[in-house]
């Protein structure tokens, strides 16, 4: 099993919080790491979360960010990636279901790029994108809560 965090979820593990939602997060991805799931993130979603705990000054999470790239692969944004994102881009907008606004980045169609790119890097591997925005990721990929991924 593959799973790749997308920013919410990511952004819930490095939190300090002690609300039942992040330790239960936080225990979740012990548990994958546990069965020895692969767990992976976009490092446009490493970027999204630090940029706005450095933005709120949270030191503690940007150093449990930091320290959590040990434990997980950053996959990277690169020319193939944006290739095939332009082309999930530009169909979801042909047939009226786009992502995000027409002059927005669009991080999900960057993200279900490597999603895909990874599947077909691994074929017979199960792969999902654990997420908090199931809507616009299931579009062009396998998608779920992150409480709903067993292993």
């Amino acid at each position: 099993m593959i799973v790749i965090l997308d920013s919410g979820v990511l952004h819930t593990l490095v939190s300090t919080s002690k609300v039942k939602e992040v330790t239960d997060c936080q225990d979740w991805f012990y548990y994958l790491l546990s069965r020895s799931a692969r767990v992976v993130t976009s490092s446009l979603c490493n970027y999204e979360v630090k940029r706005e705990l450095i933005r709120r000054k949270k030191v503690k999470e940007i150093n449990n960010l930091n320290q959590l790239k040990a434990l997980i692969d950053l996959i990277p944004v690169d020319d193939p990636t944006l290739e095939l994102a332009a082309e999930l881009w530009a169909f979801a907008r042909n047939k009226g279901i786009p992502t995000a606004d027409d002059i927005s980045l669009d991080a999900d169609v960057i993200i279900c790029a490597q999603y895909q790119l990874l599947a077909e890097e691994y074929p017979g591997r199960y792969v999902v994108i654990a997420t908090t925005n199931v809507k616009h990721l299931s579009r062009f990929t396998e998608a779920k809560e992150w409480q709903d991924i067993e292993f």
